[in-house]
């Protein structure tokens, strides 16, 4: 089984979500006429970090929620990327995963908020993880900070994804550590990992771009640049994960229940 993938990587216009339509439509019908099964746009890509304003994007996803599941389809692919959204009073930075012929996209609640972006004046974190069954393949879907988390990663590996989907705005003085993370994550976990990430400003600072897709063996098998916008596109090949599995059966060598064990020795005597 294989999958053609696309990761949009783009500037996003503070508090222009007009701009980042047209840029993130843009990508989305460059990404259908290519052939590709599912598209990723970066973590917050209507908006970018204009927190304050959390009422009126998540009115605004509200209503683009039913306008990109037409979208996905009319143009039958996959769109990810994630938006503002309010969910009993409470407001979220939630992965929405458009399918073809969906009533409504699946939903993933970041886990770990962000705090020097303030995400925790602004955001309740999400409290379970979001795995999706795709024609290709399960997925798993994550968003920026949570790739720090090799516990969250592992979670989602036991349950049988085959590729880790991840929608950022990384910033660009830990460029080396989304690099370097995307790899171990893929390496660790003996799947595919496909991360898009933005460009440009990102208030003070710049984001990292580098969006990448990573193969099983920690191969890099497109990558963009730190700061021109790109469309890149790969062509999973998921019978690679038995490869590497067979060549080095980390995955089956795993002691699951020692390392449980261990971890609950070491609470109870604190």
């Amino acid at each position: 089984m294989t999958a053609k993938i696309a990761l949009a990587q783009f500037e996003i216009a503070l508090g222009n979500p007009e701009k980042n339509l047209h840029t993130g439509l843009s990508a989305i019908d460059q990404a259908a006429e290519q052939g590709c099964q599912l598209v990723q746009l970066p973590e917050l890509w209507l908006s970018g970090y204009d927190l304050p304003n959390c009422e009126r994007y998540s009115q605004l996803t509200a209503v683009w929620i039913q306008r990109l599941q037409a979208l996905a389809d009319s143009r039958k692919l996959a769109i990810g990327g994630t938006f503002i959204t309010r969910q009993n009073q409470e407001y979220y930075n939630t992965y929405l995963l458009f399918q073809p012929g969906q009533l409504e996209p699946a939903r993933y609640n970041k886990t770990h908020l962000f705090q020097s972006l303030g995400e925790q004046n602004y955001f309740s974190p999400g409290d379970h993880l979001t795995v999706v069954q795709l024609p290709w393949g399960k997925v798993g879907l994550a968003i920026c900070y949570d790739l720090r988390f090799p516990e969250l990663m592992r979670a989602y590996a036991e349950r049988g994804i085959v590729c880790l989907l991840v929608a950022a705005e990384w910033g660009q003085s830990r460029a080396e550590h989304w690099r370097t993370l995307l790899k171990a994550r893929a390496i660790e976990n003996q799947i595919f990992v496909a991360a898009t990430n933005g460009i440009g400003p990102i208030h003070e600072n710049q984001l990292a771009g580098y969006s990448a897709m990573i193969d099983p063996w920690g191969t890099v098998l497109a990558e963009g640049s730190p700061d021109e916008p790109a469309l890149l596109t790969a062509d999973l090949d998921f019978a690679e994960i038995d490869r590497v599995q067979q060549a080095v059966p980390s995955t089956f060598d795993r002691r699951t229940g020692l390392y449980q064990q261990w971890f609950e020795e070491f609470h109870s005597n604190r």
